[in-house]
């Protein structure tokens, strides 16, 4: 039986009051946003959510079996050497790989802030997506959702349930049934951050 009040399952979280914690490989810091199972390590997530900041060019964790996805928050750009190949990671525009991929970073305008989605390969999928100014209605697939509104300015509302995100700002749960959610930016340029992930099986 589909769930009756979906909108109840999603609540705001402060971003910027997360710990940080050590990198795998240990060459920077990230923030565990979301995890399932909760509390699980490197080794055991199904799938994981975080913010890392990157002070310097570094080689990435190796994390075989795990389907990634990068997208810059702050900074002007990163890098990305992927098997021998640059990718220009330019402000929310995602890319994907390997996690077993050979992957390494240069920082050539500085440090950068970026949002990982990690998915485990046979056992989790979902996307990563980002728009600004967004005005419009969209609709949550059952799943897992997180919506992040880096600088703030965006209304959204759930039936009767609305929500305000400031900065640092994320709406976050699960949904056991299509839910349309109402998007309003105060401003053009306001940047908004959706991940999903689809339920298990």
């Amino acid at each position: 039986m589909s769930d009756p009040h979906p909108a109840t399952l999603l609540d705001l979280l402060n971003i910027s009051s997360l710990p940080a914690q050590p990198w795998k490989n240990g060459g920077g810091t990230t923030r565990e946003i979301l995890c399932s199972p909760k509390n699980s390590d490197y080794e055991h997530f199904d799938w994981r959510i975080s913010l890392a900041q990157v002070q310097t060019s570094s080689n990435f964790s190796h994390f075989p079996g795990i389907d990634r996805h990068i997208l810059l928050i702050e900074g002007d750009n990163m890098q990305l050497i992927h098997d021998k190949h640059i990718h220009v990671l330019h402000p929310f525009q995602p890319y994907a790989f390997a996690g077993e991929d050979k992957m390494a970073c240069l920082l050539p305008l500085g440090p950068t802030l970026d949002l990982n989605l990690m998915l485990r390969r046979g056992r989790a999928q979902g996307s990563l997506q980002a728009w600004q100014g967004r005005n419009a209605p969209m609709t949550l697939a059952a799943g897992t959702h997180f919506l992040y509104a880096p600088q703030g300015g965006y209304q959204l509302q759930a039936d009767t349930h609305r929500w305000t995100l400031d900065a640092e700002q994320a709406l976050t749960g699960r949904t056991s049934a299509p839910l349309s959610l109402q998007l309003q930016a105060e401003h053009t340029a306001a940047p908004l951050v959706y991940a999903y992930i689809a339920p298990t099986e």
